[in-house]
């Protein structure tokens, strides 16, 4: 990801746990507007689709593994916060399948197809994932 520095928000984790959601809601509204754009062959409305969710994602992630990933390896160490930091080692891919998006001058339309869809699956997955497995572990107390 970008060397650009975000600091996480100081929030309490429950209120921060919230926050996180909302965001999942945002930026999955925000994947459809690059899918219609897409679909309607307007990759530079898509591309500032994408730009817009950049932020938010960036923050996102920063809150998520310097409060939500540190209280649940904080509570249970790294082997038994194992399947939870699984899940945020998908940043990464999804961080870089929305960049590989973004360039769509470099791409072709099935390409750009395809991969709108991949990141959209995995945004989907990923999402689920932190909201019914990870977070539900990091506000219950011990």
């Amino acid at each position: 990801m970008p060397d650009t520095a975000v600091s996480p928000r100081r929030l309490e984790l429950e209120a921060l746990i919230r926050v996180l959601v909302e965001e999942h809601t945002r930026m999955k509204e925000g994947l459809g507007q690059v899918r219609a754009s897409v679909a309607r062959r307007d990759f530079a409305s898509a591309s500032l689709a994408l730009k817009g969710l950049e932020s938010v994602f960036r923050q996102h992630i920063a809150d998520e593994e310097a409060q939500v990933l540190r209280s649940l390896i904080d509570r249970m160490g790294v082997k038994g916060a194992s399947e939870e930091i699984k899940v945020f080692q998908q940043h990464r891919p999804i961080y870089q399948l929305m960049q590989k998006v973004k360039e769509l001058s470099a791409l072709s339309a099935p390409e750009l197809e395809a991969n709108q869809a991949r990141l959209a699956a995995l945004f989907d997955d990923h999402t689920l994932a932190e909201e019914q497995r990870v977070f539900p572990k990091a506000i219950r107390k011990s």
